[in-house]
């Protein structure tokens, strides 16, 4: 965190490190500091403690097996042309 510019206490004592290290194996550090920096830049004091994105932590998603092919949309793979406009024009009905 404090290489990403976002200096905080950490003051965790004996076992309640283990949920933490759970979340770094589950969620992966990259989205724990990402989501760090939205919290922060949305808190409405300066937040001082990594004990604040605790909660935020646990609702993140895991993150994909190692090796999972990231999807990246590509200029053939959006939509050409203008939308249609109604149901009727799509040929729903």
């Amino acid at each position: 965190m404090s290489a990403s510019g976002l200096d905080v206490r950490w003051p965790f004592r004996g076992n309640e490190w283990f949920p933490i290290i759970a979340l770094i194996k589950a969620c992966g550090v990259k989205a724990m500091v990402e989501h760090a920096h939205r919290a922060a830049a949305n808190a409405r004091t300066p937040v001082t403690s990594a004990k604040y994105f605790l909660q935020g932590w646990r609702e993140l998603p895991p993150a994909p097996p190692e090796g999972t092919p990231v999807y990246r949309p590509t200029p053939h793979s959006r939509a050409v042309g203008a939308p249609y406009s109604s149901p009727e024009d799509r040929g729903i009905f």
